[in-house]
């Protein structure tokens, strides 16, 4: 089951309920610097995922009803 979207940045996950609240925090937090990231979600375990694994996930997991190559938090109706 898929329980946060994710931010992956100098090898640290950043969670939030969606992507643009995750990266709104890491600027006012002076974390991040305009370098590379990767947005995913991480699962039960805590286990990161890229949109496109988070997409498989959710879809066995019958959080979204069709398969679909990438995630995003609104097709789990976070946004």
């Amino acid at each position: 089951m898929i329980a946060n979207a994710a931010i992956r940045f100098n090898n640290q996950t950043h969670i939030g309920r969606t992507h643009i609240q995750i990266l709104d925090r890491m600027i006012k937090e002076r974390i991040f610097d305009g370098g590379k990231t990767v947005d995913g979600f991480v699962n039960e375990k805590g286990l990161f995922l890229t949109r496109h694994e988070a997409a498989d996930h959710a879809f066995e997991y019958g959080q979204i009803p069709a398969k679909k190559f990438e995630l995003f938090s609104y097709d789990l109706g976070w946004a």
